[in-house]
C-alpha cells in the first residue's frame, strides 16, 4: 500500500488473497502510549478515514476525501455499526488498519465480491462527559448519571424560567469550544412538564454545528456551549415562548 492522500492511495493485493473470515492487521502503528483513552473500545466515539478496495483487483472503490489529512468521519464502536467498525476494536490513534472482509460481510454491505477496508485511526473521544462534578446553580433540575453516563433529571417544582441560562455540571479538561466549532455530543432534552423531547443516547452522538447552524441541526442551545471545555456536561434551560421551557443536558464529546 502506498500514497498519503485520497488521490494518491494505491493498494496492491497479493495473489491468492481472499479469506472466508473477516480479519484485520495493523499496516502501520501509531506512537504507542500508556493512555487507554487512545484505544478504540466498545462504545468509543472515534474519528477515522476509510478506503474501500476491491480485494480481487485492488481498485479503490471509495475513499474518504480527507484520507491522509488527519481528519475523518466520526464512527461509534457498537455491534450495530457492522463488521468494519467491529474490526477496528483495540486499534490505537495513529494506526492504519487493513481489514479483509469475508464474502458474507462484503455482501452485507451490498458489494459483489470481497472488500478490503483501509482505516486510518485519527482520534478517540470519551463516550461520556468526564471531569470534576460541579454543583448546579439554584433553579436548575437535579441531574444524575447512571453507570453508562446516561443522564436523568428531576425538575424543580417552580415556574419555568423566562431567560436562557446554563450551568456546567461536569467540567471537562479539553479545549474550550469556539463559536465556529462543530460540536459533537449527546443530549437529553426534556420539557418543563417532564416529557422527553430529544434523546441521542438512544441513537448515537449528534452534530450540533457551529453558532448560526441552529436551523440546520435543531440544536437551539448551541450558543450556550461556547466557552465550555470539551468533555463537559452542560445543563441549559431555554424558555419556549409559551410560558414554559425545556431543559437540555449536553455532553460535549468532541469538536470538528
Amino acid at each position: 500500500m502506498s500514497g498519503d492522500s485520497a488521490d494518491t492511495l494505491s493498494v496492491k493485493v497479493p495473489e491468492g488473497a481472499g479469506s472466508m473470515n473477516t480479519h484485520s492487521s495493523v499496516f502501520s502503528a501509531g506512537d504507542k502510549t500508556s493512555d487507554a483513552s487512545d484505544v478504540v473500545v466498545s462504545g468509543s466515539l472515534f474519528e477515522a478515514n476509510l478506503a474501500f478496495v476491491n480485494a480481487d483487483t485492488g481498485d479503490i472503490l471509495d475513499v474518504s476525501p480527507a484520507y491522509g489529512s488527519g481528519r475523518g468521519q466520526l464512527l461509534l464502536a457498537t455491534a450495530e455499526q457492522g463488521p468494519v467498525v467491529g474490526a477496528l476494536l483495540c486499534s490505537s490513534v495513529g494506526d492504519t488498519v487493513v481489514t479483509e472482509l469475508s464474502p458474507q460481510d462484503s455482501a452485507a454491505m451490498g458489494v459483489d465480491g470481497q472488500l478490503i477496508v483501509v482505516a486510518e485511526i485519527n482520534a478517540v473521544y470519551a463516550p461520556r462527559a468526564e471531569g470534576k462534578t460541579r454543583a448546579l446553580t439554584t433553579g436548575f433540575p437535579a441531574v444524575t448519571n447512571d453507570e453508562t453516563g446516561r443522564p436523568g433529571m428531576v425538575l424543580p417544582p417552580q415556574q419555568a424560567p423566562t431567560k436562557v441560562k446554563s450551568s456546567v455540571r461536569i467540567e471537562g479538561n479539553g479545549d474550550k469550544v469556539a463559536s465556529t466549532d462543530n460540536v459533537i455530543g449527546n443530549v437529553l432534552t426534556v420539557s418543563w412538564e417532564g416529557q422527553v423531547v430529544r434523546n441521542t443516547w438512544d441513537e448515537m452522538p449528534s452534530g450540533f454545528g457551529a453558532e448560526g447552524d441552529e436551523g440546520q441541526t435543531g440544536a437551539s442551545f448551541r450558543a450556550e456551549l461556547t466557552g465550555y471545555p470539551v468533555g463537559s456536561q452542560v445543563v441549559i434551560i431555554e424558555p419556549t415562548g409559551d410560558g414554559t421551557a425545556r431543559v437540555s443536558v449536553v455532553d460535549i464529546l468532541a469538536v470538528l
